[in-house]
């Protein structure tokens, strides 16, 4: 889940954006009242996406946004505002908010954002399942014992010039060496492969590897 802070002066604005946010599946795990607050929360709780307005007193959201981006260049602030100055318009160019969205909240256009700026990437998706596959891999050889998962390792290697961390991509690799080793208990190996990838199991890529090795 996305993870939200939310900075405006107004606080029943506070309150009713968070309610749309949570509502829409966004987390809001913190709010704050200026500038000051906006830095605050962001190095304290390290959210997804930093709501932040421009107009509020004392601490504006030029002086948040300054202070966040001194901190990383890669945080996602997402400017609000119902107006803006020349000069609040010329800060914003030079601080690069990550968007900037005009009040009254439309919220179709924030969940439209917040998931264009916040969703990862492809290949950091696939990488993730990369690993987790590779970990459920190891954990189910492990269970066999380590001298197996040592001939697997050892086979991977030497009949494919592979790794573990190949066979998400490469399952047929997998399939083989696998049923070379350990000829019918292969079946066995497969039913404790699904028990360790049962929370990811549903999702399509891993139901494709998976269906791999069984067919």
């Amino acid at each position: 889940m996305i993870r939200a802070v939310i900075v405006d002066d107004d606080k029943e604005t506070v309150m009713l954006f968070s309610e749309l946010l949570q509502s829409n599946d966004i987390e809001v795990v913190g709010t704050g009242y200026n500038g000051q607050d906006a830095t605050f929360l962001y190095q304290k709780l390290k959210p997804d996406v930093v709501f932040l307005d421009v107009n509020m007193p004392v601490y504006d959201g030029i002086y948040g946004l300054k202070r966040i981006r001194e901190m990383s260049n890669e945080a996602v602030v997402i400017i609000t505002t119902n107006k803006m100055t020349i000069s609040s318009q010329l800060a914003l160019n030079k601080l690069k908010p990550s968007a900037i969205i005009r009040e009254p909240i439309d919220i179709d256009e924030i969940l439209r954002t917040v998931n264009q700026l916040c969703a990862p990437s492809l290949d950091s998706e696939q990488n993730m399942k990369q690993t987790i596959v590779t970990l459920a891999l190891k954990n189910t050889l492990l269970e066999l014992g380590v001298q197996e998962y040592d001939k697997v390792i050892s086979l991977l290697q030497k009949d494919h010039n592979a790794t573990l961390d190949d066979c998400y991509q490469n399952p047929e690799y997998l399939k083989q060496t696998l049923q070379d080793l350990f000829g019918n208990s292969y079946h066995d190996i497969l039913i404790s492969l699904n028990n360790n990838m049962k929370e990811i199991s549903n999702q399509q890529d891993i139901k494709d590897f998976l269906q791999v090795l069984e067919n």
